[in-house]
């Protein structure tokens, strides 16, 4: 792309207007890092408030959120008459082992909104 191309593309996604779908890939997170929720709550942890990020078995599991992996982003959209909290996003993750045997059940389901 030309200097002027990536520009325009950067573009589509710096608007608030902007849908975003993701199948794979990297998320557009609403509220920050959900990998690192997603190891600690699969071990035991609750993360509903900071008790399980504080939480003295935290720091050894934190490590495996290099394992997760975005399986699905599905962005609030006014068209499809789909809202997600206060114009939110929701998240699967899935541990990279998990999704090459397409153990589906061991996904979890994150949402975010501002």
């Amino acid at each position: 792309m030309s200097r002027a191309e990536g520009f325009a593309y950067a573009d589509l996604f710096d608007s608030e207007d902007a849908t975003i779908h993701r199948l794979l890939g990297h998320a557009d997170p609403v509220q920050g890092d959900m990998q690192v929720e997603c190891q600690l709550v699969t071990n035991g942890l609750y993360c509903g408030d900071s008790t399980g990020y504080q939480d003295p078995r935290a720091s050894d599991l934190r490590g495996g959120a290099a394992e997760w992996r975005l399986l699905l982003q599905i962005d609030s959209q006014d068209e499809a008459e789909m809202m997600w909290g206060d114009v939110g996003r929701i998240y699967y993750w899935i541990k990279h082992a998990d999704l090459l045997s397409r153990d589906w059940d061991l996904s979890w389901l994150v949402l975010q909104c501002g």
